[in-house]
Protein backbone atom coordinates (compact mmCIF):
# COMPACT_ATOMS: atom_id res chain seq x y z
CA UNK A 1 0.00 0.00 0.00
CA UNK A 2 3.02 2.54 1.00
CA UNK A 3 4.46 1.40 -2.04
CA UNK A 4 1.02 2.52 -3.93
CA UNK A 5 1.08 5.51 -2.43
CA UNK A 6 5.18 6.55 -3.12
CA UNK A 7 4.41 5.38 -6.84
CA UNK A 8 1.49 7.80 -7.13
CA UNK A 9 3.41 10.52 -5.77
CA UNK A 10 6.12 10.13 -8.12
CA UNK A 11 3.96 10.18 -10.82
CA UNK A 12 2.50 13.33 -9.48
CA UNK A 13 5.70 14.64 -8.95
CA UNK A 14 7.54 13.63 -12.21
CA UNK A 15 4.16 15.69 -13.99
CA UNK A 16 4.33 18.76 -12.40
CA UNK A 17 8.45 18.67 -13.48
CA UNK A 18 7.35 18.51 -16.85
CA UNK A 19 5.15 21.24 -16.78
CA UNK A 20 7.50 23.42 -15.25
CA UNK A 21 9.97 22.73 -17.91
CA UNK A 22 7.76 23.28 -20.46
CA UNK A 23 6.63 27.02 -18.64
CA UNK A 24 10.28 27.57 -19.77
CA UNK A 25 12.70 27.28 -16.61
CA UNK A 26 15.94 28.78 -18.24
CA UNK A 27 19.05 29.23 -17.10
CA UNK A 28 19.27 33.25 -15.67
CA UNK A 29 21.74 35.25 -17.76
CA UNK A 30 21.46 38.97 -18.47
CA UNK A 31 23.09 41.97 -21.04
CA UNK A 32 24.42 43.46 -17.98
CA UNK A 33 26.69 46.41 -17.04
CA UNK A 34 29.33 45.77 -19.53
CA UNK A 35 27.42 44.82 -22.42
CA UNK A 36 28.51 42.00 -23.52
CA UNK A 37 27.72 38.11 -23.87
CA UNK A 38 28.83 35.25 -22.76
CA UNK A 39 28.83 32.95 -25.92
CA UNK A 40 28.40 29.48 -25.13
CA UNK A 41 27.23 28.33 -21.46
CA UNK A 42 26.18 28.80 -18.53
CA UNK A 43 27.44 26.28 -15.32
CA UNK A 44 24.54 25.27 -12.82
CA UNK A 45 24.40 25.12 -9.14
CA UNK A 46 22.76 21.82 -7.62
CA UNK A 47 19.12 22.18 -7.90
CA UNK A 48 18.28 23.66 -4.86
CA UNK A 49 19.94 26.44 -5.10
CA UNK A 50 19.12 26.73 -8.89
CA UNK A 51 15.59 26.80 -7.76
CA UNK A 52 16.29 29.89 -5.40
CA UNK A 53 17.80 31.85 -8.41
CA UNK A 54 15.27 30.85 -11.21
CA UNK A 55 17.88 29.26 -13.01
CA UNK A 56 17.57 25.07 -13.94
CA UNK A 57 19.83 22.73 -13.11
CA UNK A 58 22.31 20.81 -15.17
CA UNK A 59 19.96 17.66 -15.92
CA UNK A 60 17.02 20.01 -17.30
CA UNK A 61 18.98 21.85 -19.86
CA UNK A 62 15.50 21.48 -21.20
CA UNK A 63 14.25 24.16 -24.38
CA UNK A 64 12.12 27.13 -23.94
CA UNK A 65 9.78 28.01 -26.68
CA UNK A 66 7.93 30.75 -25.11
CA UNK A 67 9.49 33.24 -26.63
CA UNK A 68 7.49 35.51 -29.33
CA UNK A 69 4.15 33.82 -27.53
CA UNK A 70 2.46 36.65 -25.64
CA UNK A 71 0.77 35.17 -22.40
CA UNK A 72 -2.44 36.48 -20.71
CA UNK A 73 -1.77 37.52 -17.30
CA UNK A 74 -4.55 34.45 -16.36
CA UNK A 75 -1.91 32.00 -17.69
CA UNK A 76 1.09 33.48 -15.51
CA UNK A 77 -1.21 33.52 -12.45
CA UNK A 78 -1.94 29.62 -12.98
CA UNK A 79 1.63 28.34 -13.93
CA UNK A 80 3.01 25.90 -11.30
CA UNK A 81 4.79 26.80 -8.16
CA UNK A 82 8.73 26.17 -8.53
CA UNK A 83 8.54 24.34 -5.11
CA UNK A 84 6.82 21.50 -6.80
CA UNK A 85 10.32 21.39 -9.12
CA UNK A 86 12.14 21.95 -5.93
CA UNK A 87 10.34 18.81 -3.72
CA UNK A 88 10.90 16.62 -7.04
CA UNK A 89 14.85 17.04 -6.97
CA UNK A 90 14.89 16.50 -3.79
CA UNK A 91 13.37 13.20 -3.76
CA UNK A 92 15.97 10.63 -3.47
CA UNK A 93 14.09 7.73 -5.08
CA UNK A 94 16.58 6.35 -8.34
CA UNK A 95 13.07 5.02 -10.33
CA UNK A 96 11.89 8.93 -9.23
CA UNK A 97 15.15 10.07 -11.04
CA UNK A 98 14.79 7.89 -13.89
CA UNK A 99 11.41 9.21 -14.98
CA UNK A 100 12.46 12.31 -14.29
CA UNK A 101 15.19 12.12 -17.29
CA UNK A 102 12.88 10.47 -19.43
CA UNK A 103 10.07 12.93 -19.12
CA UNK A 104 12.69 15.50 -19.77
CA UNK A 105 13.81 13.95 -22.91
CA UNK A 106 10.56 13.37 -24.55
CA UNK A 107 9.61 16.87 -23.90
CA UNK A 108 12.49 18.28 -26.00
CA UNK A 109 11.52 19.91 -28.79
CA UNK A 110 13.15 18.16 -32.11
CA UNK A 111 13.40 21.98 -34.04
CA UNK A 112 15.01 23.65 -31.13
CA UNK A 113 17.78 26.53 -31.80
CA UNK A 114 21.27 25.90 -30.18
CA UNK A 115 23.81 28.59 -29.96
CA UNK A 116 26.34 26.32 -31.86
CA UNK A 117 23.53 25.86 -34.78
CA UNK A 118 22.49 29.92 -34.89
CA UNK A 119 26.51 30.70 -35.35
CA UNK A 120 26.37 27.90 -38.46
CA UNK A 121 23.04 29.75 -39.76
CA UNK A 122 25.05 33.26 -39.12
CA UNK A 123 28.22 32.43 -41.58
CA UNK A 124 26.41 30.56 -44.31
CA UNK A 125 23.27 32.91 -44.48
CA UNK A 126 24.68 36.17 -43.50
CA UNK A 127 24.25 38.82 -46.30
CA UNK A 128 27.20 41.36 -44.81
CA UNK A 129 29.63 38.29 -44.77
CA UNK A 130 28.23 36.70 -48.53
CA UNK A 131 28.96 40.23 -49.48
CA UNK A 132 32.52 40.95 -48.32
CA UNK A 133 32.85 37.02 -49.73
CA UNK A 134 32.26 38.35 -53.55
CA UNK A 135 34.34 41.61 -52.89
CA UNK A 136 37.13 39.37 -52.15
CA UNK A 137 36.26 37.24 -55.13
CA UNK A 138 35.93 40.17 -57.46
CA UNK A 139 39.45 41.65 -55.70
CA UNK A 140 40.74 38.17 -56.31
CA UNK A 141 40.28 38.78 -60.21
CA UNK A 142 42.85 42.00 -60.64
CA UNK A 143 45.87 40.18 -60.11
CA UNK A 144 45.01 38.21 -63.45
CA UNK A 145 43.92 41.56 -65.11
CA UNK A 146 47.34 42.97 -63.89
CA UNK A 147 49.90 40.47 -65.38
CA UNK A 148 48.86 40.92 -68.93
CA UNK A 149 50.52 43.00 -71.77
CA UNK A 150 49.35 46.69 -72.63
CA UNK A 151 47.60 46.73 -75.35
CA UNK A 152 48.67 46.54 -79.29
CA UNK A 153 48.39 49.35 -80.77
CA UNK A 154 47.83 49.81 -84.36
CA UNK A 155 47.75 52.55 -87.14
CA UNK A 156 47.78 53.38 -90.99
CA UNK A 157 47.46 55.93 -92.86
CA UNK A 158 46.34 56.81 -96.86
CA UNK A 159 47.85 59.75 -98.98
CA UNK A 160 45.87 62.17 -100.86
CA UNK A 161 49.00 63.29 -102.20
CA UNK A 162 51.60 60.48 -102.07
CA UNK A 163 55.27 61.26 -101.28
CA UNK A 164 57.21 60.48 -104.19
CA UNK A 165 60.11 57.81 -103.85
CA UNK A 166 62.88 55.78 -105.16
CA UNK A 167 60.14 53.01 -106.02
CA UNK A 168 57.26 55.10 -106.58
CA UNK A 169 54.87 56.68 -104.15
CA UNK A 170 53.98 55.98 -101.17
CA UNK A 171 50.06 55.19 -101.21
CA UNK A 172 49.15 54.01 -97.91
CA UNK A 173 50.94 52.52 -95.03
CA UNK A 174 49.89 50.53 -91.63
CA UNK A 175 51.88 50.47 -88.15
CA UNK A 176 51.59 48.09 -85.35
CA UNK A 177 53.67 48.60 -81.95
CA UNK A 178 53.62 46.38 -78.27
CA UNK A 179 54.93 48.13 -75.63
CA UNK A 180 56.83 45.94 -73.18
CA UNK A 181 57.34 47.14 -70.03
CA UNK A 182 60.29 46.10 -67.51
CA UNK A 183 61.33 42.78 -66.59
CA UNK A 184 59.20 41.63 -63.79
CA UNK A 185 57.39 44.54 -63.91
CA UNK A 186 54.11 42.81 -64.59
CA UNK A 187 54.62 40.05 -61.95
CA UNK A 188 54.89 43.18 -59.47
CA UNK A 189 51.99 44.62 -60.54
CA UNK A 190 49.92 40.94 -60.47
CA UNK A 191 51.21 40.28 -56.73
CA UNK A 192 50.42 44.06 -55.59
CA UNK A 193 46.82 43.46 -56.78
CA UNK A 194 46.49 40.23 -54.79
CA UNK A 195 48.16 41.79 -51.60
CA UNK A 196 45.40 44.31 -51.37
CA UNK A 197 43.06 41.45 -52.03
CA UNK A 198 43.83 39.95 -49.18
CA UNK A 199 42.70 42.21 -46.22
CA UNK A 200 39.35 41.76 -47.54
CA UNK A 201 39.43 38.23 -45.72
CA UNK A 202 40.68 39.52 -42.34
CA UNK A 203 37.94 42.28 -42.60
CA UNK A 204 35.38 39.42 -43.26
CA UNK A 205 36.61 37.75 -40.28
CA UNK A 206 36.41 40.55 -38.24
CA UNK A 207 33.05 40.98 -39.28
CA UNK A 208 31.62 37.59 -38.56
CA UNK A 209 33.03 38.32 -34.92
CA UNK A 210 31.03 41.21 -34.71
CA UNK A 211 27.87 40.17 -35.95
CA UNK A 212 28.68 36.63 -33.78
CA UNK A 213 28.48 38.91 -30.58
CA UNK A 214 25.54 40.57 -31.90
CA UNK A 215 23.63 37.29 -32.02
CA UNK A 216 24.82 36.44 -28.66
CA UNK A 217 23.47 39.30 -26.78
CA UNK A 218 19.96 38.47 -28.69
CA UNK A 219 20.41 35.03 -27.51
CA UNK A 220 21.25 35.42 -24.29
CA UNK A 221 18.87 38.68 -24.04
CA UNK A 222 16.11 35.53 -24.75
CA UNK A 223 17.59 33.17 -21.96
CA UNK A 224 17.93 36.00 -19.35
CA UNK A 225 14.21 36.89 -20.18
CA UNK A 226 13.05 33.23 -19.73
CA UNK A 227 15.21 33.19 -16.29
CA UNK A 228 13.64 36.53 -15.16
CA UNK A 229 10.19 34.93 -16.26
CA UNK A 230 10.35 31.72 -14.35
CA UNK A 231 11.42 33.75 -11.00
CA UNK A 232 8.42 35.98 -11.30
CA UNK A 233 6.59 33.05 -11.98
CA UNK A 234 7.65 31.68 -8.62
CA UNK A 235 6.64 35.53 -6.66
CA UNK A 236 3.36 35.15 -8.41
CA UNK A 237 2.68 32.40 -6.69
CA UNK A 238 4.57 32.97 -3.24
CA UNK A 239 2.21 36.47 -3.74
CA UNK A 240 -0.78 34.38 -3.96
CA UNK A 241 -0.10 32.25 -1.27
CA UNK A 242 0.57 35.35 1.17
CA UNK A 243 -3.07 37.12 -0.58
CA UNK A 244 -4.34 33.44 0.77
CA UNK A 245 -3.11 34.33 4.15
CA UNK A 246 -4.25 37.37 4.29
CA UNK A 247 -7.63 36.49 3.25
CA UNK A 248 -7.72 34.12 6.23
CA UNK A 249 -6.65 36.84 8.69
CA UNK A 250 -9.22 39.15 7.70
CA UNK A 251 -12.15 36.56 7.13
CA UNK A 252 -11.03 35.84 11.42
CA UNK A 253 -11.08 39.66 11.59
CA UNK A 254 -7.15 39.61 12.68
CA UNK A 255 -5.96 41.43 9.55
CA UNK A 256 -6.71 44.24 7.60
CA UNK A 257 -7.89 44.02 3.48
CA UNK A 258 -5.32 46.59 2.75
CA UNK A 259 -3.10 43.57 3.01
CA UNK A 260 -4.93 41.66 0.83
CA UNK A 261 -5.34 44.41 -1.89
CA UNK A 262 -1.66 45.15 -1.67
CA UNK A 263 -1.18 41.48 -2.55
CA UNK A 264 -3.17 41.69 -5.37
CA UNK A 265 -0.67 45.04 -6.77
CA UNK A 266 2.35 42.82 -6.61
CA UNK A 267 0.54 40.14 -8.55
CA UNK A 268 -0.44 42.53 -11.32
CA UNK A 269 3.09 44.38 -10.85
CA UNK A 270 4.76 40.97 -11.43
CA UNK A 271 2.42 39.84 -14.54
CA UNK A 272 3.24 42.92 -16.26
CA UNK A 273 6.87 42.92 -15.91
CA UNK A 274 6.23 39.18 -17.50
CA UNK A 275 4.39 40.66 -20.56
CA UNK A 276 7.16 42.79 -20.89
CA UNK A 277 9.81 40.18 -20.93
CA UNK A 278 7.69 38.37 -23.49
CA UNK A 279 7.51 41.26 -25.87
CA UNK A 280 11.69 41.95 -25.21
CA UNK A 281 12.01 38.08 -25.95
CA UNK A 282 10.02 38.59 -29.52
CA UNK A 283 12.20 41.35 -29.91
CA UNK A 284 15.47 39.65 -29.94
CA UNK A 285 14.24 36.97 -31.60
CA UNK A 286 13.16 39.25 -34.70
CA UNK A 287 17.00 40.22 -34.51
CA UNK A 288 18.04 37.57 -34.43
CA UNK A 289 16.22 36.35 -37.88
CA UNK A 290 17.44 39.50 -39.41
CA UNK A 291 21.45 37.92 -38.91
CA UNK A 292 20.74 34.74 -39.64
CA UNK A 293 18.57 35.43 -42.39
CA UNK A 294 15.46 33.42 -42.77
CA UNK A 295 12.84 32.47 -40.11
CA UNK A 296 13.09 30.70 -37.30
CA UNK A 297 11.16 28.03 -34.74
CA UNK A 298 11.47 30.13 -31.60
CA UNK A 299 12.68 27.35 -30.06
CA UNK A 300 16.38 27.45 -28.17
CA UNK A 301 18.39 25.43 -25.99
CA UNK A 302 19.65 26.62 -22.99
CA UNK A 303 23.73 25.64 -23.33
CA UNK A 304 26.56 24.49 -20.37
CA UNK A 305 29.19 26.96 -18.77
CA UNK A 306 32.31 27.23 -19.09
CA UNK A 307 35.24 28.73 -17.40
CA UNK A 308 36.95 32.26 -18.65
CA UNK A 309 39.61 31.90 -21.14
CA UNK A 310 43.32 31.99 -20.33
CA UNK A 311 44.53 35.45 -21.88
CA UNK A 312 47.65 34.81 -24.35
CA UNK A 313 50.99 36.34 -24.41
CA UNK A 314 51.80 39.61 -26.40
CA UNK A 315 53.41 37.88 -29.23
CA UNK A 316 50.09 35.59 -29.86
CA UNK A 317 47.68 39.05 -30.63
CA UNK A 318 49.09 39.09 -34.51
CA UNK A 319 46.61 36.07 -34.91
CA UNK A 320 43.38 38.02 -34.23
CA UNK A 321 41.82 39.14 -37.52
CA UNK A 322 42.15 43.03 -36.44
CA UNK A 323 46.03 42.84 -36.06
CA UNK A 324 46.30 40.74 -39.55
CA UNK A 325 45.23 43.43 -41.58
CA UNK A 326 47.80 45.85 -40.41
CA UNK A 327 50.64 43.30 -41.33
CA UNK A 328 48.55 42.81 -44.85
CA UNK A 329 48.92 46.55 -45.43
CA UNK A 330 52.83 46.49 -44.75
CA UNK A 331 52.86 43.86 -47.44
CA UNK A 332 50.82 45.70 -49.77
CA UNK A 333 53.11 49.26 -49.26
CA UNK A 334 56.36 46.79 -49.81
CA UNK A 335 55.12 45.53 -52.98
CA UNK A 336 53.98 49.24 -54.07
CA UNK A 337 57.90 49.74 -53.08
CA UNK A 338 58.54 47.27 -55.86
CA UNK A 339 56.11 48.84 -58.56
CA UNK A 340 57.72 51.87 -57.98
CA UNK A 341 60.95 50.95 -58.38
CA UNK A 342 60.09 49.13 -61.77
CA UNK A 343 58.33 51.71 -63.04
CA UNK A 344 61.53 53.96 -62.79
CA UNK A 345 62.97 51.38 -65.20
CA UNK A 346 62.79 52.23 -69.04
CA UNK A 347 59.76 50.61 -71.06
CA UNK A 348 60.41 49.11 -74.63
CA UNK A 349 58.10 48.88 -77.55
CA UNK A 350 58.76 46.75 -80.70
CA UNK A 351 56.83 47.19 -83.79
CA UNK A 352 56.61 46.60 -87.60
CA UNK A 353 55.51 48.90 -90.57
CA UNK A 354 54.21 48.51 -93.67
CA UNK A 355 53.66 50.81 -96.92
CA UNK A 356 51.68 49.93 -99.96
CA UNK A 357 53.73 51.95 -102.90
CA UNK A 358 53.01 53.03 -106.28
CA UNK A 359 54.88 52.33 -109.55
CA UNK A 360 56.71 55.04 -111.16
CA UNK A 361 55.38 56.24 -114.89
CA UNK A 362 58.76 57.94 -115.39
CA UNK A 363 61.13 55.04 -114.84
CA UNK A 364 61.67 51.69 -114.31
CA UNK A 365 63.94 50.87 -111.56
CA UNK A 366 64.59 47.81 -110.03
CA UNK A 367 62.04 46.78 -107.66
CA UNK A 368 59.30 49.51 -108.99
CA UNK A 369 56.48 49.75 -107.16
CA UNK A 370 57.47 47.28 -104.51
CA UNK A 371 55.62 47.50 -101.45
CA UNK A 372 57.98 47.90 -97.85
CA UNK A 373 57.84 45.73 -94.71
CA UNK A 374 60.06 48.45 -91.82
CA UNK A 375 60.51 47.05 -88.11
CA UNK A 376 61.27 49.69 -85.65
CA UNK A 377 62.36 49.67 -81.53
CA UNK A 378 60.91 52.11 -79.20
CA UNK A 379 62.52 53.21 -75.71
CA UNK A 380 60.49 55.34 -73.26
CA UNK A 381 63.02 56.94 -71.01
CA UNK A 382 61.32 58.29 -67.54
CA UNK A 383 62.95 61.34 -67.31
CA UNK A 384 61.15 62.61 -63.97
CA UNK A 385 62.56 60.94 -61.02
CA UNK A 386 61.34 63.01 -58.16
CA UNK A 387 58.08 61.26 -58.19
CA UNK A 388 58.90 58.26 -57.94
CA UNK A 389 61.21 59.53 -54.96
CA UNK A 390 58.53 61.18 -53.77
CA UNK A 391 56.24 57.40 -53.56
CA UNK A 392 59.27 55.55 -52.24
CA UNK A 393 59.02 58.34 -49.15
CA UNK A 394 55.20 57.84 -48.85
CA UNK A 395 54.88 54.20 -48.74
CA UNK A 396 57.93 54.18 -45.98
CA UNK A 397 56.20 56.71 -43.79
CA UNK A 398 52.66 54.33 -44.67
CA UNK A 399 54.42 51.60 -43.48
CA UNK A 400 55.28 53.50 -39.89
CA UNK A 401 52.06 54.79 -39.82
CA UNK A 402 50.74 50.99 -39.94
CA UNK A 403 53.20 50.09 -37.33
CA UNK A 404 51.98 52.77 -35.12
CA UNK A 405 48.35 51.54 -35.44
CA UNK A 406 49.00 47.99 -34.80
CA UNK A 407 50.35 49.10 -31.65
CA UNK A 408 46.92 50.93 -30.74
CA UNK A 409 44.76 47.76 -31.61
CA UNK A 410 46.84 45.14 -29.59
CA UNK A 411 46.68 47.60 -26.83
CA UNK A 412 43.40 47.86 -27.18
CA UNK A 413 42.56 44.09 -27.06
CA UNK A 414 44.86 43.27 -24.47
CA UNK A 415 43.03 46.10 -22.11
CA UNK A 416 39.76 44.82 -23.58
CA UNK A 417 40.42 41.44 -22.20
CA UNK A 418 41.90 42.09 -18.81
CA UNK A 419 38.88 44.32 -17.88
CA UNK A 420 36.96 41.24 -19.06
CA UNK A 421 38.65 38.98 -16.77
CA UNK A 422 38.48 41.60 -13.77
CA UNK A 423 34.98 42.09 -14.40
CA UNK A 424 34.40 38.02 -15.03
CA UNK A 425 36.02 37.40 -11.48
CA UNK A 426 34.31 40.13 -9.83
CA UNK A 427 30.86 38.66 -11.15
CA UNK A 428 31.30 35.20 -9.70
CA UNK A 429 32.43 36.85 -5.83
CA UNK A 430 28.80 38.73 -6.42
CA UNK A 431 27.11 35.52 -7.32
CA UNK A 432 28.43 33.55 -4.39
CA UNK A 433 27.22 36.37 -2.05
CA UNK A 434 23.80 36.67 -3.71
CA UNK A 435 23.47 32.78 -3.43
CA UNK A 436 24.34 33.42 0.24
CA UNK A 437 21.48 36.12 0.64
CA UNK A 438 19.32 34.09 -1.36
CA UNK A 439 19.49 31.42 1.19
CA UNK A 440 19.48 33.24 4.47
CA UNK A 441 16.56 35.26 2.87
CA UNK A 442 14.09 32.09 2.13
CA UNK A 443 14.79 31.05 5.95
CA UNK A 444 13.59 34.17 7.13
CA UNK A 445 10.76 34.59 5.14
CA UNK A 446 10.20 31.12 6.12
CA UNK A 447 9.88 32.48 9.66
CA UNK A 448 7.79 35.37 9.02
CA UNK A 449 5.36 34.08 6.90
CA UNK A 450 4.59 31.75 10.09
CA UNK A 451 4.85 34.14 12.79
CA UNK A 452 2.53 36.41 10.13
CA UNK A 453 0.18 33.85 10.12
CA UNK A 454 -0.10 34.06 13.86
CA UNK A 455 -0.90 37.65 14.33
CA UNK A 456 3.25 37.82 15.54
CA UNK A 457 4.63 39.85 12.08
CA UNK A 458 3.13 42.82 10.61
CA UNK A 459 2.54 42.49 6.78
CA UNK A 460 4.98 44.92 5.25
CA UNK A 461 8.08 42.99 7.22
CA UNK A 462 6.52 39.90 5.01
CA UNK A 463 6.39 41.39 2.29
CA UNK A 464 9.61 43.38 2.19
CA UNK A 465 10.98 40.05 2.93
CA UNK A 466 9.01 38.47 0.22
CA UNK A 467 10.60 41.44 -2.47
CA UNK A 468 14.45 41.23 -0.65
CA UNK A 469 14.07 37.37 -2.14
CA UNK A 470 12.86 38.00 -5.38
CA UNK A 471 15.65 40.72 -6.25
CA UNK A 472 18.33 38.97 -5.05
CA UNK A 473 17.25 36.46 -7.25
CA UNK A 474 17.43 39.05 -10.26
CA UNK A 475 20.44 39.92 -9.13
CA UNK A 476 21.86 36.83 -9.41
CA UNK A 477 20.56 36.29 -13.04
CA UNK A 478 22.29 39.41 -13.95
CA UNK A 479 25.42 38.44 -12.09
CA UNK A 480 25.38 35.49 -13.71
CA UNK A 481 25.21 37.09 -17.10
CA UNK A 482 27.47 39.43 -16.74
CA UNK A 483 30.18 37.34 -16.03
CA UNK A 484 29.43 35.39 -19.24
CA UNK A 485 29.29 38.68 -21.51
CA UNK A 486 32.60 38.88 -20.10
CA UNK A 487 33.70 35.13 -21.72
CA UNK A 488 31.87 36.57 -24.69
CA UNK A 489 34.05 39.53 -25.05
CA UNK A 490 36.80 37.35 -24.45
CA UNK A 491 35.83 35.21 -27.56
CA UNK A 492 34.86 38.41 -29.70
CA UNK A 493 39.07 39.76 -28.69
CA UNK A 494 41.35 36.67 -28.42
CA UNK A 495 43.37 35.74 -31.30
CA UNK A 496 42.55 33.16 -33.47
CA UNK A 497 43.68 31.32 -36.56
Amino acid sequence: MGSRKRSAKDNRRGAELTQSFRKGLASGLRVGAYKAVSDRDVRLRPPAAEVRSGLRPRECDAVSDRAGKMRSPTAVKNSPPLWNLRETLRAPSVVNLSRIALLLILSLPLNSQSLDSLRHLLRENNPQLQALNYEYRAASTLGRQESQLMDLEVGGGISPMPVETRLGPQIARIGVTQMLPWPGTLAAMADLADARAQPLLEEAAARQLDLTYELEVAYYRIVEAEARIATLQTSLTLFASLREIALSRVENSRGSSVDVYRSEMETNAAAREIRSLEAEQALAWTRIEELVNQELPRVLVVPEARPFPTLPGADLYDNHPLVRIYALQEEISRRALAVNDLDARPDFGVGLEYAVMGKRTDADPEGNGQDMIMPNVMVRFPLSKGKYAAKREEEELRVRVIGAQRTVVVNELRSALEAARIAAADAADRLAFLDEQIELTEAALSIARTEYANSRRPFDELLRLQNDLVDYQLQAIATRTTRFNQIATADRYLPRQ
